[in-house]
């Protein structure tokens, strides 16, 4: 894998748990810097796909890696340099910690114990709330918060964070709209202000497609890849969501419009 690369696969294969493959012959790279999109429909293996790239999952056969670093071999440190989302943070919700100690440990996570936030921590979690209006919050029990603003705060936690790559699993599922347009905006600047490459799992290229450099389009295999407007080609989008998937063009650019839930089912 060149070292060029943000993301490579070659004949990549996975299983899912129950024994169904979820991906098959994965080949593709996109190089470093950019700020891409992994789209496709329910149960297409996106999740899967940053899952075996974080090494969180091992692959069947072939390989991934993120900065030409194999995920099987060097585990360790691509988790040094991803700050990752998942598509389902497992925060318990009857446990009583606050907006701050959520924000915080994308500070404190990759620090060697005992884990104590200075105050550049402190001050970074909270420029990172801003980023996502929710600074005011940052005494608020996370529980207490609407699902939109747990996201919101959960996107300000990777902000906090230290490393080359912010990957995010579907971040904006389930919020609301205003929610989602924080999110949105948040990236984008962080991206153009950040010497930050930006891997995000969306079911919507929709609210990203003008801030996306790289788009992969995957159905268990890779159906394209490419820029947003290139991949937007009416072939390729009824190949991936089929045939009631249809091409709209606004302000020259080219949208997807789909009847896909955005929830994957496997994943």
């Amino acid at each position: 894998m060149a070292t060029e690369s943000l993301i490579s696969a070659q004949d990549l294969a996975v299983r899912y748990p129950n024994g169904e493959i979820a991906l098959h012959h994965v080949t593709f790279e996109v190089g470093f810097p950019s700020f891409m999109a992994i789209i496709g429909p329910n149960g297409s293996g996106k999740s899967t796909l940053v899952k075996t790239a974080l090494g969180l999952l091992k692959p069947l056969r072939g390989s991934v890696g993120l900065l030409g670093l194999d995920s099987v071999k060097n585990q360790s440190q691509i988790r040094r340099l991803v700050r990752y989302v998942p598509q389902r943070d497992r925060i318990e919700l009857n446990v009583p910690m606050k907006v701050k100690d959520i924000v915080l440990m994308g500070r404190l996570v990759k620090k060697p114990p005992p884990r104590v936030a200075s105050e550049n921590d402190k001050a970074a979690a909270k420029s990172a709330l801003r980023q996502v209006a929710m600074e005011e919050f940052w005494e608020r029990p996370f529980p207490e918060l609407s699902g939109g603003q747990r996201q919101r705060v959960l996107v300000a936690r990777a902000l906090a964070g230290e490393g080359p790559i912010l990957m995010l699993d579907e971040p904006l599922a389930g919020t609301d709209a205003d929610s989602q347009n924080l999110i949105v905006d948040a990236l984008g600047v962080y991206h153009s202000e950040n010497d930050v490459s930006i891997i995000m799992v969306t079911h919507d290229l929709n609210p990203i497609h003008t801030l996306v450099r790289d788009v992969l389009m995957l159905k268990n295999t890779v159906v394209g890849v490419g820029a947003p407007c290139d991949v937007m080609d009416p072939g390729l989008v009824r190949e991936l969501y089929g045939p009631t998937a249809k091409i709209v063009e606004h302000s020259g650019h080219r949208y997807c419009v789909t009847r896909d839930s955005g929830v994957d089912r496997h994943d």
